[in-house]
């Protein structure tokens, strides 16, 4: 094969990748609110699906894989040294809603729903709110236990109770 005889050839996964690049960015917006993290963010995602794209099997799920290796590297972010913060304070949690409803792309009925599942669990037992809000925050059931100075089983258990609670409260 003689050097560039690959002009003009056609790479799916970068064009995909590339093409990508914005909705990444608004994703990431959405998961950080700050525009420079959010491009730090998108910049690692891309980094990580170049450098693994051999793992990815079937190219029809390449957005959804784009996704998950965003949202993963944020979560693995969010559990690193560099951001470890709970949101406890309902004021904020609640402006933080109140700020999403501007993002496009978003439903009216996504935003509700979270206004909803909010004060759902607002209202839970102490027990039971921290451990949700703390998992919903992408701790692990081992993190919370460490934070909360709890067993693990107390944790999985208060979470699974909670969450029935919630199930209940949306039945009601």
């Amino acid at each position: 094969m003689v050097a560039g005889s690959n002009i003009g050839f056609k790479d799916y996964f970068t064009d995909e990748l590339v093409g990508m690049l914005e909705h990444l960015y608004y994703y990431a917006l959405q998961l950080t609110e700050d525009r420079e993290d959010a491009l730090d963010l998108v910049q690692e995602t891309s980094y990580k699906a170049l450098k693994n794209r051999k793992r990815l099997h079937d190219e029809e799920h390449i957005r959804a894989w784009l996704y998950t290796i965003l949202k993963n590297t944020y979560i693995n972010y969010l559990r690193s040294s560099h951001f470890k913060q709970i949101v406890l304070d309902t004021d904020e949690l609640n402006s933080y809603v109140d700020r999403q409803e501007g993002i496009p792309g978003q439903v009216p009925d996504e935003i509700l729903m979270k206004k909803e599942l909010l004060e759902i669990i607002r209202l839970l037992p102490v027990p039971y709110e921290r451990p949700i809000r703390m998992m919903l925050s992408g701790y692990s059931y081992k993190e919370i236990a460490r934070e909360m100075n709890i067993p693990i089983g107390t944790v999985k258990s208060r979470i699974h109770l909670g969450k029935k609670q919630i199930r209940k409260a949306y039945l009601a």
